[in-house]
């Protein structure tokens, strides 16, 4: 009895854990790709995080005084997770064109917080609810409320770590996003038994190859939803810093830096420059040339 009390403990903290951790990876993806959505305008920090609060404060207090939620229920509000989070990037990559905006330009003021809500409240309320479920799974044992911030809090803080190295580890966002929903996908079919049911057995290895295929071609997915907004996509990379990305047509090359273009070749902004400090010199000796171009 004492050993199956046990495993339920862990079973029990290790879902709080998971609720962290995929809770503030799947935040730290999101917010990058509004960033990029929104062409890198701090602003949307400050709204994003506002309704993401708003959203799992909604996600944390449906059926708060409700039953008990069942162990199968918790495992589907995980796999749920997995599959909203996933579809929500191509919803994001998706918006501006969803929303009518003019190539290059930035959303009216009101649909842009349309955008951030249908980007963020679903994903939002669900990590509020998955706290929720979770958390009362481990109060039910004679367990603290503190207790269960504090495990939910060390998956957070793994989750947040995660972000940084795996994108240190020069793997996209897209990537990123299909890890956490691996892992939320891998805490859904959490199996404490030895010997789970022939039928699970098959379908975790089904989902998991699925997650796996995914990674494997992320590349070319990446490459497909991120061509929607720009014409000619040559390349894109993310970094800690930002998204670079380089479209290429004809003999035009753009770099565009969080979605807002940077530089391209055929702009002669840099030769009126020119003009202006060959005025503040009587004699040119020699010339140092700057900054990226093609010749």
């Amino acid at each position: 009895l004492n050993s199956v009390k046990l495993n339920k403990g862990l079973k029990n903290s290790f879902f709080l854990f998971g609720a962290g951790f995929v809770s503030i990876l799947s935040q730290v993806v999101i917010l990058r790709e509004l960033n990029v959505a929104f062409y890198g305008i701090e602003l949307i920090y400050i709204l994003a995080l506002g309704i993401w609060l708003i959203g799992t404060a909604i996600g944390a207090s449906i059926g708060r005084h409700s039953s008990l939620p069942q162990e199968s229920g918790i495992k589907i509000l995980f796999a749920i997770f997995a599959i909203v989070l996933f579809s929500d990037i191509f919803v994001i990559r998706g918006i501006k064109i969803v929303l009518g905006a003019v190539p290059g330009a930035f959303l009216p003021f009101t649909a842009q917080i349309i955008g951030l809500f249908l980007a963020l409240i679903p994903v939002s309320i669900l990590t509020g609810l998955l706290f929720q479920w979770t958390a009362k799974q481990f109060i039910e044992k004679n367990e603290t409320l503190a207790k269960a911030y504090s495990l939910e809090s060390a998956g957070g803080i793994t989750g947040g770590l995660a972000s940084t190295l795996l994108l240190s580890a020069g793997l996209q966002n897209l990537g990123i996003a299909l890890v956490c929903s691996a892992a939320a996908i891998g805490i859904s079919f959490y199996m404490p038994r030895k010997n789970p049911a022939l039928i699970k057995k098959y379908l975790s290895f089904a989902v998991i190859s699925l997650v796996l295929l995914s990674l494997i071609f992320s590349k070319e997915i990446d490459h497909w939803s991120l061509s929607w907004n720009y014409d000619s996509l040559l390349e894109s990379l993310d970094t800690p810093y930002n998204r670079t990305t380089i479209t290429s047509a004809g003999k035009q090359i753009c770099v565009f830096e969080d979605g807002a273009l940077s530089y391209e070749t055929e702009s002669v902004s840099s030769e009126e420059f020119v003009q202006l400090s060959t005025l503040q010199t009587e004699k040119l000796n020699r010339i140092l040339v700057l900054g990226g171009g093609f010749q």
